[in-house]
């Protein structure tokens, strides 16, 4: 493998840095070598200045009360600090969105100038020196088209959040953005800042433009990137994959039902329905009965009854943001 500490994986919203990330842990995992990816969503993350929903709330008031540069600096410590644990640790770490995204993503909204954001970076660039770190980075050459999937994938809600995040942020309305179009010349805006620091990184670094969606050359391009063996197909037949497949519950909150979907779809497994799990996410086969959720850092366990049949599903993660996702489904009409 590769000289490294430090994975990053960069690229506008949905442009598969938590695919990619998934797929490199997984990897590192199969092939012995300690490791540890840390969702980009996932709370007490080491390089965040938040933790929970008190501290998020501090960190917006900073930034929208013009204190700006007290985030800036508090961030640059985090950073020096996860540098500094990493450095000492026999562990290689992977992030997705942290370099490029998180707290670039907020300055660039609030219209801060970009020398300022690329002074940032490069303060950043400096303190991971010592870990050897390598970047990748994902871009699509058609910024729209990248959008639309993103919104045609995650639904509605998230369509309308990133929309009113680009155009009703100080950014778009001093630019007079609206709409999906202003939504896309953000976008644009945005990549044109991350690509030019990327151009200045002076570290190991890989550019793969991933708009065809073609992910095992994707991850061969990136396996010969790390110097890491390619994994043998632990694809499963769709005839093993039907027994999985039904309609899953749990009790919510107050008593109420809540009900997910796992359908056959193309000799794979979907997910719909789960909370804080996107529409129609696939299932990746694991070991046994066990799957990984597509492009997050939950695991699906199905267990079996008495009679041998599938009859419930444990959903495990670690703790986000936005809370929990440990639950375990019920499934109905076992036959």
């Amino acid at each position: 493998m590769i000289n490294t500490k430090l994975i990053l994986v960069e690229g506008i919203p949905g442009s598969g840095k938590s695919t990619l990330a998934q797929f490199i842990v997984y990897t590192l995992t199969r092939q012995g070598i300690p490791c540890r990816w840390w969702y980009e969503e996932e709370k007490n993350h080491p390089v965040y200045v938040f933790h929970d929903r008190e501290t998020l709330e501090r960190t917006v008031e900073l930034l929208t009360t013009g204190k700006y540069q007290q985030v800036v600096e508090e961030a640059t410590q985090r950073w020096e600090s996860f540098a500094q644990a990493l450095s000492s640790s026999g562990t290689v770490v992977v992030l997705d969105g942290c370099l490029f995204g998180y707290l670039t993503w907020s300055l660039l909204p609030l219209d801060i100038p970009p020398t300022e954001i690329s002074d940032y970076l490069t303060r950043v660039e400096r303190i991971l020196a010592g870990v050897n770190p390598c970047l990748i980075y994902l871009y699509q050459q058609d910024v729209a088209v990248a959008l639309d999937k993103i919104f045609q994938r995650r639904g509605e809600e998230s369509r309308a959040r990133l929309i009113a995040q680009a155009t009703e942020s100080a950014y778009g309305e001093h630019r007079n953005l609206g709409g999906f179009e202003g939504t896309v010349a953000f976008w644009r805006d945005f990549r044109s800042l991350i690509e030019a620091a990327y151009m200045r990184y002076n570290a190991p670094k890989l550019a793969l433009e991933n708009s065809a969606g073609d992910w095992p050359v994707y991850e061969r391009d990136v396996l010969d990137f790390l110097d890491l063996d390619v994994q043998e197909d632990t694809s499963i037949f769709s005839h093993e994959l039907e027994r999985y497949v039904g309609t899953y519950w749990h009790e919510g909150g107050e008593g109420i039902q809540v009900s997910c979907q796992v359908q056959l779809e193309n000799n794979s497994l979907i997910i719909d329905g789960v909370p804080q799990v996107w529409p129609r996410t696939g299932l990746i086969p694991r070991v046994r009965t066990t799957f990984a959720v597509e492009s997050l850092p939950f695991l699906v366990t199905f267990e079996e009854g008495a009679r041998g049949v599938i009859d419930r599903m444990n959903i495990t993660g670690p703790e986000l943001l936005s809370g929990t996702v440990d639950c375990i489904f019920r499934r109905r009409e076992v036959l």
